[in-house]
């Protein structure tokens, strides 16, 4: 039973992801430590998107001061909010930086 909910959960989330028009970046390129990781972007939604543990995030990207209500844990992903000033200030730094 829960692992035919656990698929419908990621399947919602790969189309989510495809919608949102989700990036794969360093953290380099979002000004965070490399230690933290990989990560997903959406501009256009305005959120970072973690893979698993965020514990790297968290501690080296300093995400873990982001309010727990700007963060939604879905899946294996964890998404933050750019209501988020941490978050908000990640993004602009990629726009920025693309432009």
């Amino acid at each position: 039973m829960l692992g035919i909910l656990r698929e419908q959960v990621e399947d919602v989330i790969a189309e989510y992801l495809e919608e949102s028009g989700a990036i794969p970046v360093r953290a380099e390129q979002l000004n965070l430590d490399g230690r933290c990781g990989n990560l997903l972007i959406s501009i256009d939604e305005g959120w970072i998107a973690s893979t698993g543990n965020t514990k790297r995030l968290e501690y080296y990207g300093g995400f873990e001061y982001v309010n727990r209500d700007d963060l939604y844990a879905m899946g294996e992903y964890t998404f933050y909010s750019d209501d988020s000033d941490r978050v908000r200030e990640a993004l602009e730094y990629y726009k920025e930086s693309v432009e």
